[in-house]
């Protein structure tokens, strides 16, 4: 069973309020002609069904399935809470602690739902999951690189004159 980007279209649609597929772009910032690509080709950027979630409180289980609860837990009152406990797993939790130390509660919520996938018996999600977030981070390197790339502007320094003359 695949993923129906024109149904998660439209409940972007209408979980926003909004009155067309153009005021669906509009909140996602790209053109109306790029999300109605999206919609014919039958995929999407991940980073769009996420960035629409955060704008909204969405879950994203709903988002991509229309199944669940629509709301992020606490996304009615305006504050978002963390909906699970987080726990460290495995030999070294101690060592893995320091490294989620900066985490805020809903990355680490979103760091312990990826394990699960990536451990659960179903290979094809975990893998599937692996592609998009290799293919993710790819795009968002290649990006860095281009605006470090970028030459930055050249200041002059006024040079010492002993240091001329020796």
């Amino acid at each position: 069973m695949g993923v129906n980007y024109a149904d998660i279209i439209e409940r972007m649609r209408w979980s926003g309020k909004l009155k067309n597929d153009s005021a669906v772009a509009r909140a996602l910032s790209v053109t109306p002609q790029a999300l109605s690509n999206y919609k014919k080709r039958g995929e999407m950027p991940t980073d769009l069904v996420l960035r629409f979630s955060n704008i909204y409180g969405l879950s994203v289980d709903w988002l991509l399935s229309g199944e669940g609860e629509m709301y992020k837990p606490g996304a009615r009152s305006g504050v978002l809470t963390a909906a699970e406990e987080t726990a460290l797993y495995g030999k070294e939790a101690g060592k893995r602690g320091q490294d989620f130390a900066g985490l805020s509660p809903d990355e680490l919520i979103y760091v312990g739902k990826l394990l699960k996938i990536i451990r659960g018996p179903n290979k094809s999600n975990a893998a599937a999951i692996k592609y998009t977030v290799d293919a993710f981070l790819k795009i968002s390197e290649q990006a860095v690189e281009k605006i470090e790339a970028q030459p930055e502007a050249v200041v002059a320094h006024p040079v010492d004159d002993k240091e001329n003359k020796g």
